[in-house]
């Protein structure tokens, strides 16, 4: 008997236990950020594994991103108010799809610099698949061609670089092995670079296989970073501070139906020694988003062929564009003022030419 009762109230407990709970992941998400926020290179270790300061640990077999998704919902979050526009969305780039070749990439943390190097592999993992090859800086001069890359390298999740730190490609190509579709509008899982705030990424070329480019999340810098064929826009600004700046030194992009470079945060984007050729917009200021802020852009030492337009902003939201040393040909219109909105309409066209908001005289547009 003396056995008995303890039996049974083994017994009882036992078949009232709450079940192990078992936490996931909210849809859409696919693990833990790797540790500190660096990128790992995919074949230094085949294991799937990335070093830390304390160990190994294993990368997340999905992507993760801590920042909010733009899925198109709706109305895009940029404006389409060009008859370019239109046009071009009717329209699919027709693109190769990339193999992947030996190239280098080294993920440089605050205060800490670490580089893995292994064997490129056709975009088989998360992270970028590369071999070593010689790192490449770049001009921050203006009129530059496209560089050779140093080697390929299929994404097949958009790379995330932390908060604060910096990603040096090493001129290696990038893409998502996925054909351009045109003017519609993709999400932000599409870009094949994510910046939080403070991020740097350089020495890159972004190939034609791809569909939104490079999105900065706060204020980050680009440096030498290249677009070979620009798909629904190469560079977005999503987040910014009003009291943020982005920088873009050097590089360039080609082959963009629209915009080159969107700007749907708030905050000063400045542009030093950027190239781009046969284009719609160089830079846009966005003219219909649901949130509409004050926006600046500084552009210096600027080559620009073979464009409609190489700036649009909403003068109505207080927008400025300063210009000085650029270099046009065939390039339409040098500034448009737009009447903005922010229900998702059409912007309209208010003017063009130098004004109190379009800041710049005849003398510092000369022909390329």
């Amino acid at each position: 008997m003396q056995y008995i009762l303890p039996a049974t109230w083994a017994f009882a407990v036992a078949a009232n236990a709450v079940p192990a709970q078992h936490w996931h992941y909210p849809k859409g998400f696919g693990g833990p950020p790797a540790p500190g926020g660096a990128i790992p290179t995919g074949g230094a270790y085949p294991t799937g594994l990335i070093p830390t300061a304390t160990g190994i640990l294993p990368w997340p077999t999905a992507p993760y991103s801590p920042i909010k998704q733009y899925q198109s919902k709706g109305r895009a979050d940029d404006d389409e108010e060009s008859s370019s526009s239109s046009a071009a969305s009717s329209k699919t780039k027709s693109t190769k799809k990339g193999k992947s070749s030996s190239a280098t990439a080294s993920v440089t943390k605050s205060g800490n610099a670490a580089s893995a190097t292994g064997s490129a592999s056709s975009g088989n993992s998360s992270a970028p698949a590369t071999t070593a090859a010689p790192a490449s800086g770049g001009s921050g001069s203006s009129g530059g061609k496209l560089p050779a890359s140093s080697g390929t390298s299929v994404l097949k999740a958009v790379q995330t670089i932390a908060a604060g730190d910096s990603f040096d490609g090493g001129m290696v190509a990038f893409d998502r092995g996925a054909s351009c579709t045109g003017q519609t509008e993709g999400g932000s899982s599409d870009a094949v670079f994510h910046l939080l705030e403070g991020a740097s990424l350089s020495n890159v070329i972004i190939g034609p296989n791809q569909i939104e480019g490079v999105h900065c999340f706060g204020s980050c810098t680009l440096t030498n970073v290249w677009w070979s064929e620009v798909c629904e826009d190469a560079f977005t600004i999503k987040e910014q501070s009003a009291s943020g700046t982005t920088t873009i030194n050097g590089g360039g992009a080609f082959g963009a139906d629209d915009k080159v470079l969107q700007h749907n945060g708030a905050g000063t984007l400045k542009v030093t020694g950027f190239t781009t050729s046969d284009f719609g917009k160089l830079y846009r200021s966005c003219g219909n988003c649901k949130t509409m802020s004050e926006r600046h852009i500084i552009l210096d030492d600027i080559t620009a062929s073979e464009g409609s337009s190489l700036v649009g902003i909403n003068s109505n939201y207080g927008d400025t564009a300063t210009l000085t040393n650029i270099k046009a040909s065939g390039v339409k219109d040098i500034c448009v003022e737009y009447e903005g909105n922010d229900s998702g309409k059409e912007p309209t066209k208010k003017s063009s030419g130098p004004s109190s908001a379009c800041i710049y005289t005849e003398s510092d547009v000369t022909s390329s």
